[in-house]
C-alpha cells in the first residue's frame, strides 16, 4: 500500500511537472523566452524521470524516483545552452519557410543537422560507451551503429548521410517477421553479410556515392595569400594573416590548437587506443609554443599533416568500431583546427606558392592564369561572394599580369591558384550536405546558363542558404574550375565526377528553392572589417 501510495504521488508531481513545463513554454514575456524554455525543459525531464521511475520495476521507494528525477534535472540543466541554441535555430528555419508545403518542409527539416555547435559530449560519451560496449560488439551491432551516426551527424563536421543505399534498406525493411524474431546476433550478421556483398559487388559507386565520399576527403583551406570562411550567408576574406605582435588571429587559433591537443591527450591516457595516436598528438603539441610568434611554422605544419592523415586514416568502419567515437570526432577537431593555424603563418603559404610555381612551365602558367581570371570575372556581382572577395582577386589578377621574369610571374600565378583552391575547396565543404543538388544541376547544366546560375538576387541566395547556393555556383563555374583543378587534385576529382554527369540540355537547371533552410554561419563576425590587403 505503501508503495502505491508513492507511486500515486510521483505521477502526481510528474503530471505537475508538466504543467510546469506547458506554463514556462507560453510565458507571456517574450523577454524571458530563455528562462521559460530552460523551466520548461527542466521540468519535462523531471516529469520523464518521475513517471519513469514510478514503475515499481525501476524503483523500489521514493528515494530512487526522487534521486532519478534530480539525475534528470541535473543533466538537462549541463546540455541547456545546447539544446536552446539548437530550438532557436530550428524555431528560426521553421518560421523562414512557413509558406512552404507541410511535407517538404519535414523532409527538409529532418535533413537538418540535430545539434547546431555539435553534438553535446555528455550525450556523445553516452553513445560511445554502448557504441563500444562488448554486447555492441558480440551481438553485431556495428552496421546499426554506423547507420545511426550517419544519420544523426553524430561525427562534427559531417552533414547527415545514408549509410545503406536505398536496395539495402528496402532489403532489411521488406523481411517477414519470421526473419526478425531471430536472436539479434543472426539478423545483424545478415545485415553485415549484405552490406559486404554490395560493397565488393560495386553496387554502391553510384554518383551519390562517389561524390560524398570525394567531398568527404576534401582538405580543409590550405596556406594562401587569402583564406575565407562564411558570414551572413555570404562568402567574405578572413582578416589578414601577417603576425602583428599579439599574434593576432594565428594566436587564436594557436590558443584553441594547444587546448585541444591537451584535451585529446588526457581522453586517450583514460582510453584503451592505440599509443600511435597519442604520439602524433602529442608531437604536435610539443611544437605548439605560447606565443604565435615563437612558431615554427614548418615542425607545425608536418606535424599537423601527420595527425590530419591520422585522422583520414582511421575514419573507416573497423576503426570506428574499437575507437571511441568521441576520440575520434576530437581527433579530427584538432587536425582541422590545427591546419587553420598553419592557414595563419605566411612562411607556409609562401612555400606552397613556391612548390606550385616551380611544378609550371611558361605555358602552363599562361593557362592557368587564363582559367583564374575567368573565374575572377564569373563571380563579379554574384551575391554570395562578398566584395572583399572580388577585390583579392583583382588584387592578385592585377598583380599577376605585371610584366616580370618568368619565375617571378609563375610565383604570383601560383599565389592567384592557391587562393582560388580556397575559395573552390569553400565552396565544395558547403556543399558536403548537398550532394544530391550538386548532381541535379550537373544533369541539367549546359555552358551558355552562366547568366541564370551566378547572378542570383540577393533574396534568394538569402532564402536558400548557403547549402543550396554554393553548389549552384560551383556547377556554374564548373567549366572554368575544371582548368584550374588539374593542378590540385583533391579538387579534381569533384570535378571529374561532375563532368561526367553533365547531359548537355538545352536548358538550365532551376534554381534552388526558396523553401530550402537558411544556414546559419557558424564563423563569428570577425573584428577586423578591413578589406583584403595585397599579399606580401
Amino acid at each position: 500500500m505503501a508503495l502505491v501510495q508513492q507511486t500515486h504521488e510521483t505521477i502526481a508531481a510528474a503530471h505537475d511537472a508538466a504543467d510546469d513545463a506547458d506554463a514556462a513554454a507560453i510565458g507571456p514575456s517574450a523577454h524571458d523566452d530563455a528562462n521559460a524554455y530552460a523551466t520548461a525543459y527542466f521540468a519535462v525531464h523531471a516529469a520523464y524521470a518521475a513517471a519513469y521511475a514510478a514503475d515499481a520495476s525501476y524503483a523500489a521507494d521514493i528515494a530512487d524516483t526522487a534521486d532519478m528525477a534530480a539525475a534528470s534535472a541535473a543533466n538537462a540543466a549541463d546540455d541547456t545552452n545546447s539544446i536552446w541554441r539548437s530550438v532557436s535555430h530550428d524555431a528560426a528555419w521553421l518560421e523562414a519557410t512557413y509558406d512552404a508545403p507541410v511535407p517538404e518542409r519535414g523532409v527538409l527539416l529532418l535533413r537538418q543537422p540535430l545539434w547546431e555547435d555539435g553534438v553535446p559530449k555528455p550525450l556523445r560519451v553516452a553513445w560511445s560507451q554502448f557504441a563500444n560496449s562488448s554486447f555492441a560488439v558480440e551481438h553485431g551491432f556495428q552496421p546499426w551503429i554506423q547507420w545511426y551516426e550517419a544519420l544523426t551527424s553524430l561525427h562534427d563536421g559531417y552533414p547527415p548521410r545514408q549509410e545503406f543505399s536505398d536496395a539495402l534498406a528496402l532489403r532489411i525493411a521488406i523481411q517477414p517477421d519470421e526473419w526478425w524474431k531471430r536472436p539479434a546476433k543472426e539478423v545483424n550478421a545478415d545485415i553485415a553479410q549484405w552490406l559486404r556483398e554490395e560493397t565488393a559487388s560495386g553496387d554502391r559507386s553510384d554518383p551519390r556515392y562517389d561524390l560524398v565520399q570525394a567531398l568527404n576527403a576534401l582538405p580543409p583551406q590550405q596556406p594562401a595569400p587569402y583564406a575565407f570562411d562564411w558570414r551572413d550567408g555570404r562568402m567574405e576574406v578572413l582578416p589578414p594573416d601577417a603576425l602583428p605582435e599579439d599574434g593576432g588571429i594565428a594566436q587564436d587559433y594557436l590558443d584553441e590548437t594547444r587546448e585541444k591537443a591537451d584535451d585529446l591527450l588526457e581522453a586517450l591516457a583514460l582510453s584503451n587506443t592505440d599509443p600511435t595516436i597519442a604520439r602524433k598528438v602529442g608531437r604536435l603539441r610539443e611544437v605548439l609554443t605560447d606565443r604565435a610568434a615563437d612558431l615554427r611554422p614548418a615542425l607545425v605544419d608536418s606535424r599537423s599533416i601527420s595527425v590530419e592523415r591520422l585522422a583520414k586514416a582511421l575514419d573507416n568502419p573497423q576503426d570506428a568500431a574499437e575507437i571511441p567515437t568521441h576520440v575520434l570526432a576530437d581527433l579530427g577537431g584538432l587536425a582541422d583546427t590545427a591546419r587553420r593555424l598553419c592557414n595563419c603563418l605566411p612562411a607556409l603559404w609562401r612555400r606552397d606558392a613556391e612548390r606550385l610555381a616551380s611544378s609550371l612551365t611558361p605555358d602552363s602558367a599562361s593557362a592557368l592564369l587564363r582559367h583564374l581570371d575567368a573565374l575572377r570575372d564569373r563571380i563579379k556581382d554574384t551575391d554570395i561572394i562578398g566584395p572583399d572577395v572580388q577585390a583579392a582577386f583583382d588584387t592578385l589578377s592585377e598583380d599577376s599580369a605585371e610584366p616580370d621574369d618568368d619565375d617571378v610571374r609563375r610565383r604570383r600565378i601560383a599565389m592567384f591558384g592557391l587562393t582560388a583552391r580556397n575559395l573552390l575547396t569553400t565552396l565544395l565543404r558547403a556543399s558536403k550536405g548537398a550532394a544530391d543538388k550538386l548532381i541535379d544541376y550537373a544533369r541539367n547544366a549546359r555552358k551558355e546558363f552562366y547568366p541564370e546560375l551566378v547572378k542570383l538576387p540577393a533574396k534568394l541566395i538569402i532564402d536558400a542558404g548557403v547549402k543550396a547556393a554554393a553548389p549552384y555556383l560551383f556547377v556554374a563555374l564548373l567549366e572554368v574550375v575544371s582548368g584550374i583543378a588539374t593542378v590540385f587534385p583533391e579538387i579534381e576529382g569533384v570535378v571529374r565526377i561532375l563532368e561526367a554527369l553533365k547531359a548537355g540540355k538545352d536548358t538550365p537547371p532551376t534554381p534552388p528553392p526558396s523553401t530550402e533552410p537558411p544556414v546559419s554561419p557558424r564563423t563569428p563576425r570577425p573584428t577586423a572589417e578591413r578589406g583584403p590587403t595585397r599579399p606580401a
